[in-house]
C-alpha cells in the first residue's frame, strides 16, 4: 500500500505512512531519521542475529556457539546511507551525520534489538524494556551506557 522507494536502483521500500512518520519525527536530523529507516527496513531479527555493519574482527577463539552472526544486508545498508546523504543534500537545514555517526546508527539499532528492546525507544517510559534479560552487565549498567552515548535525546 503505497510504497515509496528510497532510491532508484535498490529493492528498499517503506511505505508512505512510515516514511511520513520518520521525517515528522525526525526534526531535520539526518541520524534520528536514519534510525526510523533502519526499524522499518529491517526486522528486529535481522539486526538482532547480525555483526550489524561487520566492521568488528572478532577472535575465532572466543569459543562463541551459536549461529554466527552475519553483516546486515549490504544493499539495504548502502541503500540508507546513500539515502540520507541524498536527503540531506537536497533538504539543506537537514543534519548531515559524518561516517562515523551513521554506522553509530547501525550498531546501535542492532545493540537495541539485542536487549530485545525496540530500536529507536530509547529508554522513554520509566526504563521498562528489560524482557530480553540474556545481556550481560548489570541493567543500571545498560541503563547508564544508554544515557552516555548521546542518542537518549
Amino acid at each position: 500500500q503505497g510504497s515509496k522507494q528510497l532510491l532508484n536502483n535498490y529493492p528498499v521500500y517503506i511505505t508512505s505512512k512510515q516514511w511520513d512518520e520518520a521525517v515528522n519525527s525526525s526534526k531535520k536530523d539526518g541520524r534520528r531519521l536514519l534510525r526510523y529507516l533502519i526499524r522499518f527496513v529491517f526486522t528486529t531479527d535481522e539486526l538482532k542475529y547480525s555483526c550489524g555493519l561487520g566492521k568488528r574482527k572478532r577472535s575465532v577463539q572466543s569459543g562463541e556457539t551459536g549461529p554466527e552472526r552475519r553483516p546486515l544486508d549490504p544493499v539495504k545498508v548502502t541503500c540508507l546511507r546513500e539515502f540520507i546523504r541524498m536527503h540531506c543534500t537536497s533538504n539543506p537545514d537537514w543534519w548531515m551525520p559524518s561516517e562515523e555517526q551513521i554506522n553509530k546508527v547501525f550498531s546501535d539499532a542492532v545493540g537495541h534489538a539485542r536487549q530485545g528492546r525496540a530500536v529507536g525507544t530509547f529508554l522513554h517510559n520509566g526504563n521498562s524494556y528489560y524482557e530480553g534479560s540474556d545481556h550481560p552487565g548489570s541493567q543500571d549498567e545498560v541503563f547508564n551506557r544508554g544515557m552516555q552515548d548521546g542518542s537518549g535525546d
